[in-house]
């Protein structure tokens, strides 16, 4: 944030955290960006491999560590870093991005699916990416396999980057942050209707079949072949997705939404940040299981949902209520960035879990969005400090 949006925050009643506070945010936020721009391989991945021998189940995969890959881990630390860019107006984001995008193109890219199209959220802005940004979503809109009532499959990486996994039949929650935004923000850039239109039926669909209407909050997955929610968990991450996603979604979109529309999107965010508010710990974070308070708090997940509550607050979504619980969740994922810029306590890839206590057993490492949705919090508290 420069300083004269600063002070229009301030004149506008907005702030009122210590100078102190803004400070200690604006250090870590430069410390997790300088280390989500080197993040490597955890030094403990021998022993991540070898956990229990099923280490798919609890969260080990090669390719999601580090920087170094084109996937959806690294589109999401893309996305952080074009956030502090916009933070601070610099050009960090193109000057990493531009070499990092040539690189693994270098390297060849890898199958294409909803996972592998989150570097594209924000590599889309690049004059460089252009191209590769149209073709792709001219594949999401005509090569994409879908499922029953055409909705976006939630194709992934299969056991090499060449091949995929088609969870036939199946729509996740994650896909509102991997392929759902960015088929808006094409739509948007390219004034083109179809994909604007598009990109508004995948996000009522999935609202459809995994918000959870006891509850407030969203399931995991839907299968339309068995017609299940699976082990119906309500999933922290899966949950920040789209506490993160659904008023940028709005913010983006608002002016081609009918008014019916944009009142049924604001009612179905503010039902889940309300539902949000009831589980949230007493340390500010969220159980990796929202509804298990023997499951642990974890980090990245809890930063996408205060990081969407504060950004919803900002743009007049939510009340400000919602402010202060998020404003407690700084506190606490501050209390997680290490010395060296590491973001602790973040669920590795996580995959439908066949028992609601398969999420429990995700382990924790270092993880570029965890880096990423950080920064996005830390960038929105700034607006309030």
């Amino acid at each position: 944030m420069n300083s004269n949006e600063a002070m229009e925050a301030k004149s506008n009643g907005i702030t009122g955290s210590s100078v102190e506070q803004r400070d200690r945010i604006v250090e870590a936020l430069d410390k997790v960006t300088r280390r989500l721009m080197n993040l490597q391989r955890p030094d403990n991945e021998d022993e991540l491999k070898a956990l229990d021998g099923d280490a798919a189940r609890r969260g080990y995969f090669a390719r999601d560590f580090g920087m170094d890959v084109w996937d959806w881990p690294q589109g999401i630390g893309l996305y952080g870093l074009a956030k502090v860019g916009a933070y601070f107006e610099d050009e960090r984001f193109s000057e990493y991005a531009k070499p990092w995008m040539s690189q693994r193109l270098e390297e060849g890219l890898p199958s294409r699916n909803i996972n592998t199209t989150a570097p594209l959220l924000s590599l889309m802005e690049l004059p460089e990416a252009e191209a590769l940004s149209l073709e792709w979503a001219e594949w999401l809109a005509n090569g994409l396999p879908r499922t029953e009532e055409d909705g976006y499959q939630h194709v992934t990486t299969g056991a090499t980057a060449a091949e995929v996994t088609l969870n036939e039949n199946e729509i996740w929650i994650d896909t509102l942050f991997m392929a759902i935004l960015f088929t808006a923000r094409m739509g948007v850039k390219y004034d083109r209707a179809d994909w604007r239109q598009s990109s508004l039926h995948q996000l009522l669909l999935h609202i459809k079949y995994l918000y959870d209407r006891k509850s407030g909050l969203f399931f995991h997955g839907w299968n339309f072949t068995g017609r299940h929610n699976f082990s119906e968990a309500f999933w922290c991450r899966g949950n920040g997705w789209f506490t993160l996603g659904l008023p940028e979604y709005i913010d983006l979109m608002r002016p081609y939404l009918d008014e019916g529309i944009l009142l049924y999107l604001n009612q179905t965010f503010r039902s889940q940040s309300e539902a949000l508010l009831q589980l949230q710990h007493k340390d500010g974070l969220w159980h990796t299981l929202l509804d298990d308070s023997t499951s642990y708090t974890e980090t990245s997940g809890s930063a996408a949902i205060a990081a969407g509550m504060l950004f919803g607050v900002r743009r007049g979504l939510l009340d400000g209520h919602f402010a202060e619980a998020a404003m407690k969740a700084v506190e606490a994922v501050l209390a997680r960035v290490g010395k060296d810029g590491s973001v602790e306590g973040v669920s590795a890839g996580t995959p439908i879990g066949k028992l609601r206590e398969d999420y429990a057993q995700i382990v924790m490492a270092p993880m570029a969005y965890g880096q990423a949705l950080t920064i996005a919090l830390l960038g929105e508290a700034l607006y309030r400090s």
